[in-house]
C-alpha cells in the first residue's frame, strides 16, 4: 500500500504569481482541466495531484503519493514563488500557545501549549498545512491530525492542555487565569529545555501584566517572544497548538451530543456556537422544558441571558487567586520559569506559619483546608493551587475511603484539578471501595468536573513483591516527576513526603 502525503495549500497575494505557477505546471507536463465551481479560476492535473487556484487567492494541491517526486518538486517550486506559509525556525525549539472555546456558548476554554524540535518543522508542516482552524469540523477530522502529530512524541514533540470551566468563565475575568495557566505550561516545558533555545509564540488573547512580566524575563534570558493575533496563520507552532485545542474541544462536544441526558425533543447541542442554528434550537427547547441549565452552558453569555429575560449587566469578579498564600521561594521560582513541587510551601495569612503540608477537615458543608499550626481555614487555597499547580496524586488510602468523590459531591474543593492515578495506587485499590471510587471519579471526569489520568507503569507482578516503604517511594517519585501535590491520609506517607520536600494535603 502506497503512503499518501497530505494535501498542501498556499495563499497567493498576486495573480501574476499564480499564472507563473500555472505556466510551470503546464510546461512540466500538467494538463489543464475545466473548473468545477464558480469559486475556481483554474485547475491543472499534475501527475497524481490536482492544483486548484481559487478566486479568494488560495492555491490548493490534492494529496499525492509520497513516492511521486514530481509533485514534491512542484510544491518546492511554489514555495519559492509564494514563500512559505509559516515562518521558518529561528531557534532550536518552537513553543506555541493557543486556545479555543472562549467565545462559544457551550463548553470549556481549552488552552494548549506545544513544544516542537526545529528539525521536525518541515515534517509537521506537511501534516497541518491545510488544517483550517477557522472552520467547524468533526471530531474525527481533528483527531486524525492529532494522531499524526502525536506519533512524533518519541521524537521530542510535547503538548500540554488546561481547561477553564464554564462556571469560571461566568464568574471571573479570564486574563489573570489564562496568564497563570500559560506561564505554568511554559515552566513545565523549561524543566527539559533551556529558555534561550526557544521561540515562543502566543496567540494574543489580551495578554495581561502577569504573563507580560514573565515574557519579559524570558526575553532577557535569550528566548524569542512573539505575541500576535492570528498567529496560527504565520507560525507553525501556534497552528499546531490551535489544532490540538480544537481537537480537545470537539471531543467534549461530541460526548455531550452523544449523551441521551442532554437531548431534548430529539435535539442535541450541535456545534456549541451561538451562531449554529442547531445549537440555538436546542437552547430554546431546553429552556422551555423548565430544566436547570446543564454544567456546560456559559450562563453569562448574551443568548442565554436574552432567553432568560435578564437585563442586568454582567459583572465579573477578579479570580480569587491568592498569591499571598504561596511562599516567596515558590513565587520567585515560578517567575523564573522553574516549576518544582518541592519548592512549594503555604503561608497562613492568620498566623504567618510557613508549611509544606496543610490538612483538610469535613463538616456538613464539605471539605475545608486548614493551617496545621493555628487550624484556621485557608480560604481560596484550592482555587490558587488549581491554577498554579493543577495536579493531585491521591494515595490508596484516599481512594479506598472515597474521599475525593465525597468532596466532589459536596464542597468541590478538588474540582477542576487533574487527578493522577499512579500504577501502584491503581493496584492497591483493587478493592470494592476502590473500584466504586474509580467509577465515581470516572463519572465526574466524563462531565469535565475533573480530569482523570493514569500515570506510570501498571505491573502487578512487580508491585506484589514491594514493601510498604517501596510502594510509598513510588508514589513520592511520581509526585516529583509530575509536579503534583500529594493527597494522603497516611501519617507515614506524610512524614516521608515532607522529608523529601513534597507539598501535600493531609486528610485526618
Amino acid at each position: 500500500m502506497k503512503n499518501k502525503m497530505r494535501d498542501r495549500k498556499w495563499v497567493i497575494s498576486e495573480n501574476e504569481k499564480a499564472e507563473k505557477i500555472k505556466e510551470y505546471l503546464l510546461q512540466m507536463g500538467g494538463e489543464e482541466r475545466s473548473v468545477s465551481s464558480p469559486s475556481e479560476i483554474w485547475r491543472v492535473k499534475f501527475s497524481d495531484s490536482t492544483f486548484i487556484y481559487y478566486k479568494k487567492g488560495t492555491l490548493y494541491s490534492t494529496p499525492s503519493n509520497s513516492e511521486d517526486f514530481a509533485v514534491k518538486e512542484a510544491w518546492d517550486y511554489v514555495d519559492k514563488i509564494v514563500g512559505p506559509i509559516f515562518i521558518h525556525p529561528s531557534k532550536e525549539f518552537l513553543i506555541g500557545l493557543d486556545e479555543t472555546g472562549k467565545g462559544e456558548l457551550i463548553g470549556h476554554i481549552h488552552l494548549v501549549g506545544v513544544l516542537i524540535p526545529a528539525e521536525l518543522f518541515h515534517t509537521l508542516y506537511e501534516l497541518v498545512n491545510t488544517a483550517d482552524t477557522k472552520k467547524s469540523h468533526t471530531f474525527d477530522y481533528w483527531d486524525d491530525i492529532f494522531r499524526k502529530i502525536s506519533s512524533f512524541i518519541n521524537e521530542g514533540v510535547e503538548f500540554l492542555e488546561e481547561k477553564i470551566p464554564p462556571w469560571h468563565v461566568d464568574r471571573y475575568n479570564l486574563n489573570k487565569i489564562m496568564d497563570i495557566v500559560y506561564q505554568r505550561i511554559l515552566a513545565s516545558f523549561f524543566r527539559k529545555i533551556d529558555i534561550f533555545k526557544c521561540r515562543i509564540v502566543i496567540d494574543d488573547y489580551g495578554v495581561g501584566s502577569t504573563l507580560k512580566r514573565f515574557l519579559n524575563f524570558l526575553e532577557k534570558q535569550g528566548a524569542e517572544i512573539i505575541v500576535s493575533q492570528k498567529s496560527d496563520d504565520t507560525y507553525l507552532e501556534a497552528k499546531i497548538a490551535s489544532v490540538l485545542a480544537k481537537r480537545s474541544r470537539e471531543f467534549v462536544i461530541k460526548k455531550i451530543n452523544e449523551d441521551p441526558a442532554f437531548k431534548i425533543n430529539g435535539l442535541s447541542v450541535g456545534s456549541g456556537n451561538a451562531g449554529n442554528k442547531k445549537t440555538m434550537e436546542w437552547v430554546e427547547a431546553w429552556h422551555a422544558s423548565g430544566k436547570e441549565w446543564p454544567w456546560f452552558i456559559k450562563r453569562s453569555f448574551s443568548p442565554i441571558r436574552r432567553i432568560e429575560g435578564s437585563r442586568d449587566k454582567v459583572k465579573k469578579a477578579t479570580p480569587p487567586i491568592r498569591e499571598n498564600l504561596l511562599s516567596e521561594d515558590f513565587k520567585r521560582n515560578f517567575d523564573e520559569g522553574k516549576l518544582d513541587i518541592r519548592v512549594l510551601s503555604i503561608v497562613c495569612p492568620s498566623c504567618g506559619a510557613i508549611s509544606k503540608a496543610v490538612f483538610f477537615t469535613t463538616n456538613e458543608e464539605g471539605f475545608a483546608a486548614r493551617c496545621p499550626q493555628c487550624k484556621k481555614p485557608l480560604k481560596e487555597l484550592n482555587f490558587t493551587l488549581r491554577y498554579y499547580c493543577g495536579f493531585i496524586i491521591p494515595d490508596s488510602n484516599i481512594i479506598n475511603r472515597g474521599l475525593l468523590g465525597k468532596d466532589l459531591e459536596k464542597s468541590r474543593f478538588f474540582e477542576d484539578f487533574t487527578i493522577l492515578i499512579p500504577g501502584i495506587v491503581r493496584y492497591e485499590c483493587d478493592t470494592k471501595g476502590g473500584k466504586k471510587e474509580f467509577e465515581r471519579l470516572a463519572k465526574f471526569a466524563s462531565i469535565s468536573r475533573i480530569k482523570l489520568k493514569e500515570v506510570g507503569e501498571f505491573n502487578p507482578n512487580k508491585f506484589k513483591n514491594l514493601t510498604s516503604q517501596q510502594k510509598d517511594d513510588l508514589i513520592i517519585e511520581t509526585c516529583i516527576k509530575e509536579n503534583a501535590i500529594l493527597l494522603s491520609a497516611d501519617k507515614q506517607v506524610k512524614g516521608i513526603a515532607v522529608s523529601r520536600d513534597i507539598f501535600m494535603i493531609s486528610a485526618l
